[in-house]
């Protein structure tokens, strides 16, 4: 398969950005596209929200990583229970949590990073990703994840069939820092195989 359209572009992290301000990072469409995300909680940074659309039922899969550094870089692999991802509907249900107390949300979580995946419908949906209750306040926790989609169940065996990727990397939710589009990439590239920056 040729290599997809990466449709690459740069945001602003919010220090305080709700649901209703999630940014649009992406729409996956029956295994033809991926969403990846590259961002980070600096400290004060409470939570992120990244909203994405469906074009049709399907299944999917979410992959991530965490690092945890200071000062903007990640240099190692942050401890469970330090970054939690919950994944809402339209409407701010939470369908899966990443915390191991939410009972149902947490399989369908469980479900989504597995070959089980989890079946979407058409729709509009937001991922959270926040600090947990063993984040350390001070610290700089870089992430990471990618939304893949198919018909069928999307394995680690699966092949790459996308011919589009939309990859945003923002920048950090600190006052008067300067960016360097490649800081946080590079660091979390190392976790993941498929998700590549130009």
């Amino acid at each position: 398969m040729t290599s997809p359209v990466l449709l690459s572009r740069f945001s602003q992290d919010l220090g305080f950005d709700t649901r209703g301000l999630a940014r649009y990072v992406g729409n996956l469409e029956e295994g033809r596209s991926k969403v990846s995300v590259n961002s980070s909680l600096s400290p004060g940074d409470r939570w992120d929200h990244f909203r994405f659309g469906v074009t049709a039922e399907q299944f999917v899969r979410v992959r991530t990583g965490e690092l945890v550094g200071e000062d903007g870089a990640g240099n190692e692999v942050a401890k469970a229970g330090t970054v939690r991802y919950q994944l809402l509907s339209a409407s701010g249900q939470i369908i899966a949590d990443s915390d191991p107390d939410s009972g149902g949300a947490h399989e369908a979580w469980q479900d989504l990073i597995s070959d089980t995946n989890l079946r979407l419908v058409k729709g509009s949906y937001t991922l959270r990703v926040a600090r947990d209750t063993e984040a350390v306040n001070n610290k700089d926790y870089v992430y990471s994840f990618t939304f893949r989609s198919g018909l069928a169940e999307i394995t680690n065996d699966t092949e790459e069939t996308a011919f589009r990727e939309f990859l945003t990397t923002e920048r950090p939710a600190i006052q008067g820092a300067t960016f360097d589009q490649f800081a946080h990439v590079t660091a979390v590239l190392g976790l993941f195989a498929d998700v590549r920056v130009f």
